[in-house]
């Protein structure tokens, strides 16, 4: 299975012999068994982007990106990332065999770094990049003119940098609409729009009469608070949010995902740092969903929602788990809290009057 399974869907295709693919796509949608009930929601589903072969949903961006690279003589490749989108170009680039260079986000966790380094990536991290928005636009046109210098387009996770790229991330909505499920509602991480404007794209092409709802952390807040207040047009913010992956201070495709959003009758939701670490770790406890904060967010968001009345009980609502928690050295420690890793005993007398304590 691979994304190339929906090519008579892509606007555009790199030619077959130049596909590259690692498995990528096909991951699991899981029914919730008890944050959905604990939350009055009968029908809550999870897609497990954890399940891609990096461990996020950029894969999907990954192999479309690089598929078309090659496919146009390109010998290396530039890109950018705070984590995610950096270990997939590192990986598909070493299937295809070139150079991948990145600008690394002043923020990304050592954790993604190291992941993107296994794969031969040589990082660059640049001062505010991601965080400052004028930095982070300085950064992006001087990718972009060095890119055409070279002969090698820059590789960013977003329709208005590299669409060929993005057209992987639609097979998202197509796999949802192989289920065969009426989804009402569709919860979406957002940092610079790039992935809920792919699945909001994916969905209006199979036709499907799902709201997809844009989630922000309030520290990154350049479309859910305007497409919830009735704006037209995202905005650049002051990035303040610990949230990896959702620091894109910004507006990227900001303008398209708020437009599609609301066409879609979709709506913005912000949420704290704290409730998403929050959802994190009970993702974890109580559903057994190992995921990034970024990956939470969209079911912070989901909860505001049935909180406020916006869901109905009755309702078919999918959140978009995006990445493993083995990607966020950082936030594992803030969901352990000061509770020990591993405990020591001396011989297995020990071992077993622990486990009794422990079940009594």
């Amino acid at each position: 299975m691979s994304i190339w399974k929906y090519s008579d869907r892509f606007d555009q295709l790199p030619s077959r012999e130049n596909r590259l693919s690692l498995g990528e796509g096909n991951t699991p949608l899981i029914r919730s068994r008890s944050l959905g009930p604990s939350l009055g929601l009968k029908n809550l589903w999870f897609k497990l982007e954890s399940g891609n072969p990096t461990g996020s949903y950029k894969d999907r961006f990954g192999a479309a990106a690089v598929s078309h690279l090659i496919d146009s003589g390109a010998k290396f490749c530039l890109g950018t990332s705070s984590g995610n989108a950096g270990a997939a170009l590192a990986a598909y680039s070493a299937v295809a065999g070139i150079p991948c260079i990145l600008a690394i986000v002043d923020t990304a966790p050592q954790a993604k770094l190291r992941q993107m380094r296994a794969y031969g990536a040589e990082l660059i991290k640049i001062r505010g990049f991601g965080t400052d928005a004028d930095v982070t636009r300085e950064v992006a046109d001087g990718l972009r003119a060095l890119g055409r210098e070279l002969g090698s387009p820059v590789q960013i996770s977003a329709f208005s940098h590299s669409p060929k790229g993005m057209e992987g991330v639609e097979s998202i909505a197509f796999e949802l609409g192989e289920t065969g499920q009426k989804f009402d509602h569709l919860f979406s991480p957002s940092g610079g729009g790039g992935l809920t404007l792919a699945v909001a794209k994916g969905m209006k092409k199979i036709g499907a009469s799902t709201a997809v709802h844009c989630v922000q952390p309030e520290g990154n807040d350049t479309i859910a608070g305007n497409l919830r207040s009735g704006e037209d047009r995202a905005r650049s913010c002051k990035c303040f949010t610990t949230v990896s992956g959702l620091q894109v201070a910004t507006v990227i495709d900001g303008h398209n995902t708020l437009t599609a959003c609301r066409d879609s009758g979709g709506t913005g939701f912000l949420v704290t740092d704290d409730e998403t670490f929050s959802w994190q770790k009970r993702l974890a406890l109580e559903e057994g969903i190992f995921t990034e904060p970024a990956g939470a967010i969209a079911l912070a968001g989901a909860a505001q929602a049935i909180r406020s009345g916006e869901i109905g009980a009755d309702e078919e609502v999918v959140c978009l788990v995006t990445g493993t928690g083995f990607k966020d050295d950082d936030s594992i420690g803030k969901m352990m809290g000061s509770a020990e890793v591993c405990q020591s005993v001396e011989d297995f007398d020990q071992f077993k009057e622990k486990v009794v304590k422990s079940i009594r």
